[in-house]
C-alpha cells in the first residue's frame, strides 16, 4: 500500500473516530444530563462567549471551560498548520465529505458552482461569523445555536428538531443533500467558525508549494481539492480558504511535487503525516492533560458513589449490590413504604444489599415503575433526559 493512501486511511478513521465520540456524547446528553450538552464541545460556542467572559467575567448558558479549551487549541493549531482543524479534525466536515464520497460514485463527477457565484458566496461565511459574534457581544447569548446544523445533527429524533432547531435542521440537511453533488458546501460558503480560522491561518507556519518542474499537469490536485482550490496553476498554495486536509498532495501522481513547506525565510519541507499527526496529538494532549485537571468536563461529577450514580439512567440499573438507602436517595421512595414492602426488621436493613437481604432485583424495579408511572412520572427522566432525543433540553 503506498503511503499516501495509508495517510489518507488514517485520516478518515480519525475523522470518523471523532464523528462516533461526539455523536455518542451528544445522544448521552439527550439520555442524560449529567453529560454536557454539544455546545459544550464547539470551540464557536467559545469565541461567542468570549465576549460575555470579557464583560462580565461569566460564562454564557450551555457552555462550559470546555468550549475555551477547544477554542484556544484550535487557534494554536490554526498557527501552526493553517485550518488543519477543519481538515482534520471537524466532525461536520467529514459527514458532508462522506456524502460527497456517495456522490462521488454516483456521478463520477464533482460539480462546481460558476466561479463568480462561487467567489460571492464564499464571502458569506465572513459576514456571518461578524454578525453572530456581534450580537453575541449585544446579547450575551448564545445566538448562534437554533441556526447551527451541528446542534441540529444532535436533536435528530427530538420534538424540537423542527420548531426550535428548524433553521439549523435546513442548513443540515440542505448542506449534506448539496454536499452530494458540492465538496463541503457549508464549509465553503457558511461556517463562521472556518470563517474565523481563516483569519488566523494567514499567519499560518504551513503552506503547500509545487515544484513547477516535475509538475505534469494533470490537473488532480484541483479535481481532488474539496475546497475547489486551484493549485496547480501556482508556486504556492496559502489562501485561507485551504483547509490542510492533504488530498491534492496525497493524490499527486508524482512524489515530492506537491508538499507542505514552511514560509520562504525558513523554508522546509514538512511531512503530510507530521501535519496530521501533529494536529491530532495537540488535541489529545490538552484534551488529555485538562480532563485530568478536571477543566474539560466530560460528564458532571455528581459526589455519588458508581453504584448510586447509574441508578439515575432508570430503575433498570439496579444490580444485586445496590442498597434500599440508595433506592431512596435516588427515586425519593419514602423509607416506611419500603420497610412495609419488604418486611424490613430495623433501620439497618436499608443499609444491606439487596444480595444480603435477599431481594428480587426485578421486583424492586416493578415496584419503581408501578409507583413512577401513577404519578405521572418517568423514572428514567429524572434530570430531564429519557431513553430518546425528546423532551426539554436543559
Amino acid at each position: 500500500m503506498k503511503k499516501t493512501t495509508t495517510l489518507r486511511i488514517i485520516r478518515w478513521v480519525i475523522l470518523l473516530s471523532i464523528l462516533v465520540l461526539t455523536t455518542v456524547m451528544g445522544r448521552l446528553h439527550q439520555i442524560m444530563k449529567l453529560y454536557p450538552p454539544i455546545d459544550a464541545f464547539c470551540p464557536f460556542g467559545g469565541l461567542e462567549s468570549l465576549w460575555a467572559f470579557l464583560r462580565y467575567q461569566v460564562l454564557l448558558k450551555r457552555i462550559a471551560w470546555s468550549s475555551f479549551i477547544l477554542l484556544f487549541t484550535t487557534i494554536g493549531t490554526a498557527v501552526l498548520f493553517r485550518r488543519s482543524f477543519c481538515g482534520n479534525i471537524c466532525p461536520l466536515g467529514f459527514l458532508q465529505e462522506l456524502f460527497g464520497l456517495g456522490g462521488k460514485r454516483i456521478f463520477k463527477k464533482r460539480f462546481n458552482l460558476p466561479a463568480k457565484i462561487d467567489q460571492v458566496l464564499r464571502y458569506l461565511k465572513y459576514v456571518i461569523l461578524i454578525l453572530f459574534l456581534a450580537l453575541a457581544w449585544k446579547t450575551m447569548s448564545l445566538v448562534i445555536q437554533p441556526y447551527d446544523p451541528w446542534v441540529a445533527y444532535h436533536h435528530i429524533g427530538s420534538d424540537e428538531l423542527f420548531t426550535k432547531y428548524l433553521i439549523g435542521t435546513l442548513v443540515l440537511f440542505g448542506s449534506l443533500l448539496l454536499g452530494i453533488f458540492v465538496d463541503r458546501p457549508f464549509c465553503r460558503y457558511l461556517c463562521p467558525m472556518g470563517a474565523f480560522l481563516g483569519f488566523i491561518s494567514k499567519i499560518g507556519l504551513t503552506r503547500i508549494k509545487r515544484n513547477e518542474e516535475s509538475c505534469i499537469d494533470c490537473g488532480i490536485c484541483d479535481q481532488s481539492c474539496p475546497m475547489a482550490l486551484k493549485i496547480s496553476d501556482r508556486d504556492e498554495t496559502k489562501s485561507i480558504e485551504c483547509i490542510s486536509c492533504s488530498e491534492c498532495i496525497n493524490t499527486c501522481p508524482v512524489p515530492d511535487t506537491l508538499y507542505y513547506s514552511t514560509p520562504k525565510k525558513i523554508e522546509k519541507k514538512i511531512p503530510v503525516a507530521l501535519l496530521l499527526l501533529g494536529t491530532i496529538f495537540i488535541f489529545v494532549a490538552v484534551l488529555g492533560i485538562t480532563s485530568v485537571t478536571k477543566k474539560f468536563v466530560w460528564k458532571t461529577d455528581t459526589g455519588l458513589e458508581k453504584r448510586v450514580e447509574r441508578l439515575l439512567w432508570g430503575p433498570h440499573k439496579i444490580e444485586k449490590d445496590n442498597q434500599m438507602v440508595d433506592i431512596v436517595q435516588i427515586y425519593q421512595i419514602h423509607p416506611t413504604y419500603l420497610a412495609q414492602q419488604f418486611n424490613f426488621e430495623s433501620d439497618d436493613d436499608f443499609y444491606k444489599t439487596l444480595e444480603e437481604m435477599e431481594i428480587d432485583v426485578d421486583d424492586v424495579e416493578e415496584m419503581i415503575n408501578y409507583l413512577y408511572t401513577e404519578a405521572g412520572r418517568d423514572p428514567t427522566q429524572l434530570l430531564g433526559g429519557g431513553g430518546s432525543c425528546g423532551g426539554e433540553d436543559h
